[in-house]
């Protein structure tokens, strides 16, 4: 199977450059740095380098901190961070955490031949993981480099599970190499310890920690906020939205897409039923009725604006989205059946009262008005956070003493 992979990415390879100038015509990729994601750099760095793979934001978000401290940790001061991430978004948020100690590269595209590029350039001592990045050539080709792996926060949902289990024994030739594997839940850990990865521990989930929480809550009882919307949910909010500003005349839905690339589906189905809305990058306010969100990274200012959000991906079969982050802010938190893919934090929060399931639409209407009648008083980030110090520190001491292990 391996064999197979390697042969269809080695081929691919002569795709790609092709491929990622399409996805620029779509900004969906940086153009000025994409290149390197085929493994041309415009930086040099001394043989030092600590690796942190991610791939998305959200990925990037829940080790932002975790890096600092292991940096800041080590007594060799000549090492650096090397941050590969994927995705246009974490790009540019990356810039804000880069420093003298700390950069930020796209990471390669997995064929054999950009990877060697990377590599062969980067030289890292150690390559740090982060949840579900698993690519073949990658980590086969820093084994064979001799580069020690480590996998933080793994996070598998059922259904990869599933189809690893089918080539269990290809997933075991990839997986082997992590020296280190701390998991998401205990769920994920119990999954491949079954399947053979004795080395799988749950400490706890790394997303309940981050100490850079600032609360400006400015909290209007009209406002309700739809984040992470897939196209396919759109017409649950859009419906409860028309219903309850029928009897509320403020009430405003702010909808954020999980996808801003994907805005001219949400415009069009709100254009298709006739349906008025704004969008929030024309006057930058708010206004009642329905506000479309079109620009990036700037969810938190209105959860710091709103009682209570709906996390998107639940009402289809995706999986849900972190929601740890409204949370954060003080908003009641709502999600759909589906949220397989973060059992374990819908677990905590619905057992401390931050989180509420809705079935259907009619539910979504009841528990918005519920909560928009009678918000909470409870500090929620108080909950959260202290959960994540304990998750943070007991972490940290455990890669950072590994890391100092194989440095020295």
């Amino acid at each position: 199977m391996l064999k197979v992979y390697y042969i269809i990415t080695f081929l691919i390879n002569y795709l790609v450059p092709i491929i990622l100038k399409y996805r620029i015509l779509k900004k969906k990729e940086d153009p000025y740095r994409h290149v390197e994601k085929l493994g041309k750099y415009k930086i040099n760095l001394p043989n030092k380098i600590i690796w942190f793979h991610a791939s998305s934001l959200g990925e990037l978000k829940s080790v932002e901190n975790f890096i600092k401290s292991i940096m800041s940790d080590l007594s060799d001061n000549n090492y650096k961070a090397l941050i590969t991430t994927s995705t246009k978004s974490s790009g540019d948020y990356a810039k804000k955490i880069s420093s003298e100690k700390i950069i930020h590269q796209y990471a390669p595209i997995d064929t054999p031949q950009i990877v060697k590029k990377f590599l062969s350039h980067w030289k890292p001592k150690i390559g740090i993981f982060i949840e579900s990045e698993i690519w073949p050539n990658l980590i086969l080709e820093s084994q064979k480099k001799e580069i020690t792996l480590l996998l933080l926060n793994a996070r598998f949902s059922p259904n990869s599970l599933k189809k690893w289990k089918l080539i269990k024994s290809t997933f075991l030739l990839i997986m082997k190499n992590f020296k280190i594997i701390t998991t998401m839940s205990q769920s994920i850990k119990e999954s491949l310890v079954i399947m053979g990865l004795k080395n799988s521990e749950f400490i706890g989930n790394l997303k309940f920690y981050d100490p850079n929480n600032e609360l400006d809550s400015k909290k209007d009882k009209n406002n309700f906020v739809a984040m992470s919307i897939h196209p396919g949910e759109l017409k649950f909010i859009v419906s409860a939205h028309q219903k309850i500003s029928q009897i509320n005349q403020r009430f405003t839905s702010i909808i954020i897409p999980r996808h801003i690339n994907k805005i001219s589906k949400f415009k069009q189905f709100l254009d298709n039923i006739n349906c008025k809305y704004a969008l929030y990058s024309q006057n930058k306010k708010l206004i009642p009725g329905i506000i479309l969100v079109d620009e990036y990274n700037i969810a938190e200012k209105f959860f710091n604006l709103s009682e209570i959000v709906f996390m998107g991906g639940s009402f289809i079969k995706h999986g849900g989205q972190n929601p740890l982050e409204p949370a954060r802010k003080n908003c009641k938190v709502l999600h759909g059946p589906s949220i397989y893919n973060f059992n374990e934090i819908y677990e905590f929060l619905e057992k401390n009262n931050i989180s509420s399931l809705v079935k259907n639409e009619e539910d979504l209407i009841r528990q918005i008005d519920l909560n928009l009648n009678n918000p909470s008083q409870e500090k929620f980030n108080n909950i959260i956070d202290a959960h994540g110090v304990e998750i943070f520190n007991n972490t940290l001491d455990k890669v950072s003493k590994f890391i100092k292990n194989e440095i020295k």
